[in-house]
């Protein structure tokens, strides 16, 4: 009886040791985690630099000291770009992440050693359907508690009939690119944020190989060119029509017929009037053309 009491005393102790060294291993690793993200930005861009739809996530850790590990959730289809750290200068650095299946059906968890307190995340989701009217149903989701979420969902060059479900703040940045900003604040670890988008687009490249169109500028010069060349032109015929003739010259031509119908013996039958040349009857007066009084 006393064996046994002894007995179901150490298993005991046993069972408490391991509870006591099980608490103390899960409260370091978290400690080795971020208690909630703050400052995070996530950029939504379609077709940009590759025909699938690009992400960009981030965002500062809060309540921990660096190096420290930090998690996030992917679509399980996207495909890692960049995983890392940044500092204050915008300097990048950081290696390809650990990936593996999550205990959500559709994504993978990925997670890396930050050397900063900025992290980084850049991956290609091909979730892109149709063409070329195309839809997008882009889920986000955090596994930290976020204060501030700024999104922004920029819209394809050459892309029409643009929507997107929410709706944000619609406006264009410096390089034209149309864009739709989201701000969100105090996000729990257990919710996700959907962007319903649809939108139609017959080119094929993404945006950033698409030059801007400047059609309408040529299309301006050829026509401004045009139009000085069609007034030019009208311009001189309307000189040359206009032109103010020679009547002295014409006078003196008439004239000198006259003088050489003289000359032969010949006896004018009409005479002409010395202002404009013209003849008319020996018996008039005046000039039927001009009014010269005639002498």
């Amino acid at each position: 009886m006393i064996r046994m009491i002894v007995r179901l005393l150490q298993i005991l102790i046993v069972v408490l040791l391991l509870s006591v060294i099980g608490s103390t291993f899960v409260v370091a690793q978290d400690q080795d985690q971020p208690t909630s993200l703050s400052n995070v930005h996530l950029w939504i861009y379609p077709e940009y630099d590759d025909p699938r739809l690009l992400v960009m996530l981030e965002g500062r850790i809060e309540d921990i000291e660096v190096p420290a590990t930090i998690r996030f959730l992917v679509p399980s289809g996207a495909e890692m770009y960049s995983a890392g750290s940044m500092d204050d200068l915008g300097n990048y650095s950081g290696g390809p992440p650990k990936r593996e299946p999550s205990t959500l059906s559709g994504w993978d968890e990925i997670s890396y050693q930050l050397t900063t307190d900025t992290f980084r995340v850049e991956y290609y989701d091909p979730i892109i359907l149709g063409s070329p009217d195309k839809t997008i149903s882009y889920e986000f989701r955090w596994l930290y508690p976020i204060s501030s979420l700024h999104v922004i969902v920029q819209e394809p060059k050459q892309s029409n009939n643009f929507e997107i479900i929410p709706q944000g703040i619609l406006y264009t940045d410096i390089h034209g690119f149309t864009g739709h900003r989201y701000e969100y604040f105090d996000l729990d670890d257990e919710q996700s944020i959907v962007f319903g988008i649809s939108y139609t687009k017959s080119n094929t490249l993404p945006s950033l190989y698409i030059e801007d169109d400047k059609s309408d500028n040529t299309i301006l010069i050829i026509t401004t060119v045009v139009g000085i060349c069609l007034v030019l032109v009208v311009g001189l015929f309307w000189v040359i029509k206009t032109k103010p003739r020679n009547r002295a010259g014409r006078r003196r031509t008439v004239l000198s017929k006259a003088n050489q119908r003289y000359i032969l013996g010949e006896r004018p039958t009409r005479k002409f009037c010395a202002q404009c040349g013209q003849s008319m009857e020996k018996s008039s007066r005046f000039c039927q053309y001009c009014g010269f009084k005639l002498s």
